[in-house]
């Protein structure tokens, strides 16, 4: 069964996909979102994720912003440029402090950001609105 058989064949939950180069953290952010009853979709190889975008059509895209290969600002440019995928929501994160980033990442169309190091209350009070949960 692929992927996209077993979305059609579930009740349909709010999809995350959620995009970083470290597994580690991406394994965090859901168990951050345990509870929520989201599907987390989980890409360790960013050259995919514009692929996975049209395909899966996420509720929320989450995505790092620095990633070897091609950089979360550049892949969300892409994701924006397309009218498959322009209306997904993104939240970006980044471990710097500096604004410089976010201020790209919302010209390019970013709808919220988080800053690395993340915590489970941050994260939540990030992703519920995007996504239109209820607390």
């Amino acid at each position: 069964m692929s992927l996209l058989d077993l979305f059609k064949s579930k009740p349909k939950l709010p999809v995350v996909l959620v995009v970083d180069d470290d597994l580690m953290l991406m394994e965090m952010y859901e168990a951050f979102m345990e509870g929520m009853n989201l599907t987390v979709v989980k890409v360790l190889d960013n050259r995919t994720t514009v692929a996975m975008a049209e395909k899966l059509q996420p509720d929320l895209l989450i995505m790092d912003i620095s990633m070897p290969n091609i950089t979360g600002l550049e892949i969300l440019a892409m994701i924006k440029a397309k009218p498959s995928t322009m209306r997904i929501p993104v939240l970006m994160i980044t471990g710097e402090k500096t604004t410089g980033d976010v201020e790209t990442a919302f010209q390019l169309g970013a709808a919220d950001y988080v800053i690395k190091p993340v915590n489970r209350a941050t994260f939540e009070q990030k992703v519920r609105p995007l996504l239109k949960l209820k607390p």
